[in-house]
């Protein structure tokens, strides 16, 4: 099977963060047996590279040949349709359905008029995957696979040995938040506030965004943390929550996606309201557990291996329905 992933989210120097689940995702599938290329394009940077990956997409096949192309985003939906040669499987990943917010905290005009168009596209395409059940209820007729964890790279190691190796002090609290400080979805001025509030108690406390780094040096943080705060105000199905229970790092979030199912029953992780106050009571509890999480056994189903047959599956189903007519 020859598969040619299109998507507008791809790890870049510039952008080491970006796309990194769709990155390991692709890894996950040439493991497993599937000839996968990449085709990447910058959808942030400006609409009309949507309308070019089109034309480079058509390009690529008079002299290329694929099974299937698996566009990820639901918007590169519109890219991927520019063709009639190849079967597309399109999958959503939150803010394609959920909408965007801007900084005044309110749903943009713009994250509205995406979700139109993501969501026409979905008629246009042989199969739709969405990553989290969140999204069921406003997308029809979709199969659900979570984006799936690397169990190799994130999972338990000495906290000191990855303090040493990143330069961070011994005898901190640190709570660490995994998103650029500037993306107004995340909320980092609740966790920032809650921090503070943490600290009036605990002056070894501190907040530790982490964001622009490498995915692989992800898990030395996730192992140098006390606890992971996440306080986004719209979520799908968020990779950091999964990598971290792989990491056995406490958690404490507010209740957005699949996040209450994901730590439902973990040890050391906490629900907790959008506001400063609650955040940091959960965090001053979190901060108190002795243990590490038993995160690790309950995201052990997501495992890249697993999730990767899970796509296979929907690949080879389109497949047979195109042999058949």
């Amino acid at each position: 099977m020859r598969v040619l992933v299109l998507t507008s989210m791809y790890p870049t120097p510039e952008k080491p963060a970006a796309g990194t689940f769709v990155q390991e995702q692709v890894v996950s599938l040439i493991k497993a047996g599937v000839d996968v290329e990449v085709l990447a394009f910058d959808g942030a940077r400006s609409v009309m590279n949507y309308l070019r990956a089109g034309f480079t997409l058509r390009n690529r096949l008079k002299t290329e040949s694929y099974d299937l192309v698996h566009a990820h985003y639901g918007l590169v939906g519109l890219p991927a349709r520019m063709q009639f040669r190849c079967p597309i499987v399109l999958t959503y990943h939150g803010s394609d359905i959920l909408g965007e917010v801007g900084p005044d905290g309110r749903y943009t005009f713009g994250g509205k008029l995406k979700v139109v168009l993501s969501k026409a596209l979905g008629f246009l395409v042989s199969e739709r995957i969405i990553v989290a059940e969140v999204l069921r209820s406003r997308l029809w007729n979709a199969t659900l696979i979570p984006m799936g964890v690397d169990l190799d790279l994130f999972q338990p190691r000495p906290r000191l040995e990855a303090r040493r190796t990143l330069g961070l002090d011994p005898e901190r609290r640190y709570a660490l938040f995994v998103a650029n400080p500037d993306n107004r979805c995340k909320r980092y001025d609740i966790a920032k506030a809650a921090a503070e509030i943490v600290v009036t108690d605990d002056p070894r406390a501190e907040l530790l965004p982490v964001y622009k780094v490498p995915h692989d040096r992800v898990p030395l943080y996730m192992n140098a943390a006390d606890v992971l705060v996440l306080t986004s105000d719209h979520e799908a199905s968020p990779c950091v929550i999964k990598e971290a229970l792989a990491s056995n790092l406490p958690i404490v979030s507010v209740d957005v996606g699949d996040v209450a199912e994901r730590i439902s029953g973990v040890d050391g992780c906490y629900l907790c309201e959008r506001t400063a106050e609650d955040v940091a009571a959960k965090l001053k509890t979190a901060l108190a557990f002795a243990g590490p999480s038993t995160g690790r056994d309950k995201v052990r189903a997501l495992s890249m291996e697993s999730t990767a047959r899970q796509t296979i599956a929907v690949f080879e189903a389109v497949l047979r329905r195109r042999s058949h007519k």
